[in-house]
């Protein structure tokens, strides 16, 4: 395994190719807790930690959240209640075989504006959920040259552009592919969670769906 240290600066690189930008907007009721779970687990069943998330004195998503920032507003200031501005910032090897040139980045960056706390009976149970509007965006981009190393060199800083340009052509179309794949699959999945449409076949997910009460339907 490629060993990403804090001194290896991994955020660092050459952006060689990025992705549109997924975003999943909503508005109604929802339990933001149990969301938070879900996206956590979500991630970790694709293989993205956090940047030290590899090492074992660490879990793997304990320096995923690179920002957590609360407002709380006044009734008749943007319709009152609170903001939350959260920050995920993730990584993750192509197919899972470590490259010391190329790594996978993903920042979510979540947005939630006019969240009131309510209480609802759900299922004939009584939970807490919040009245917002929520705005997430999936941003995922290649990087190239992680940390520098080649652009250090006296001899491979001449060389990379011939080396990304043609000899690595083919490979950084197919993470390209493959990367817009695995994001818009991630994105499906939270609208399938949050019960938006969404326009490719969503697996059952393990996860409970929208408040964490879903029963089975009877038949």
């Amino acid at each position: 395994m490629v060993d990403f240290g804090k001194d290896a600066n991994v955020n660092a690189g050459d952006v060689c190719r990025s992705i549109p930008v997924f975003s999943v907007k909503y508005k109604d009721i929802f339990s933001l807790q149990n969301l938070y779970v879900m996206m956590h687990e979500m991630l970790l069943e694709e293989n993205w930690l956090g940047f030290e998330g590899q090492h074992e004195e660490l879990s793997a998503h304990s320096d995923l959240e690179a920002l957590y920032s609360e407002n709380v507003y006044q009734r008749g200031i943007h319709h009152g209640g609170k903001e939350y501005w959260v920050w995920w910032r993730a990584m993750k090897h192509h197919e899972g075989r470590p490259s010391k040139y190329f790594l996978n980045v993903l920042d979510i960056d979540w947005h939630c504006v006019g969240a009131n706390p309510m209480e609802i009976v759900h299922q004939g149970k009584k939970m807490k959920v919040i009245h917002g509007e929520l705005e997430i965006f999936f941003k995922a981009s290649i990087i190239s040259d992680v940390g520098h190393e080649w652009e250090k060199h006296w001899l491979l800083r001449h060389l990379k552009k011939t080396y990304e340009g043609r000899m690595q052509h083919a490979n950084i179309e197919k993470r390209e592919k493959d990367l817009w794949r695995e994001v818009y699959r991630m994105q499906s999945k939270v609208k399938a969670y949050l019960n938006l449409r969404t326009w490719m076949p969503t697996p059952e997910m393990f996860h409970p769906k929208l408040y964490g009460w879903e029963a089975p339907e009877q038949v």
